[in-house]
């Protein structure tokens, strides 16, 4: 039986097309002919580089989350404002589908694509396969085009800068780690591959 590369077929574990595999040189991708969804990577094995990334990504969510990200003095009184802060005030003043919308895309979505990388690339080290490990891969392909940080964090650069001539602005340990955060997490995604990732899964027995 013929298993050359040429005659086999990789599901798309996003919308189930079935796509022709090819040999894939070093830095080239495979994309789904139906929904552009990623479905392979050239190179080697660098699921430990995705672990890696994700968890530096997940320590800096832990600080962006928790530390001041900025604080403003004007007149002698000062405030500080929080990662969460935008979410509480757009909630109070009424906005609360605009409030859920930048939770879900700069809270929610980064955490759960983060802790989807770890909980989707560690087990691997293990030599274990779990079940939910599938549904884990599938959530983070859906919701990586969700995680919007980098357009939270220009948002609030715009806005200190329109800022700064009214109030003096101290920047808070959140903003570095936010600013850090969102490249050790593009470096995960970019490094994960999700057919190195699914042949592993294919491999072995799913407890």
């Amino acid at each position: 039986m013929d298993t050359s590369p040429a005659t086999k077929a990789i599901a798309c574990h996003d919308c189930d097309q079935l796509n022709a595999a090819t040999v894939l040189k070093q830095n080239e991708k495979a994309l789904c002919s139906r929904c552009g969804s990623v479905i392979g990577r050239g190179g080697e094995n660098v699921l430990s580089r995705t672990f890696a990334f994700a968890l530096a990504s997940l320590i800096l969510l832990a600080v962006a989350n928790s530390f001041p990200f900025m604080e403003f003095k004007i007149a002698g009184r000062s405030q500080v404002a929080h990662i969460s802060t935008g979410v509480t005030q757009l909630f109070a003043e009424g906005y609360w589908e605009l409030a859920g919308m930048v939770f879900f895309t700069s809270i929610l979505a980064p955490i759960v694509v983060v802790g989807g990388l770890i909980g989707v690339t560690l087990p691997t080290f293990l030599g274990r396969r779990y079940r939910w490990m599938i549904l884990l891969g599938k959530l983070v392909g859906k919701l990586k085009v969700w995680s919007m940080m980098e357009v939270f964090l220009l948002g609030v650069i715009v806005s200190a800068i329109k800022l700064s001539a009214m109030a003096d602005i101290v920047y808070g340990p959140a903003m570095a780690a936010f600013g850090i955060l969102i490249l050790t997490s593009s470096a995960a995604l970019s490094t994960f591959n999700p057919q190195t990732f699914w042949e592993y899964m294919d491999e072995g027995e799913i407890a």
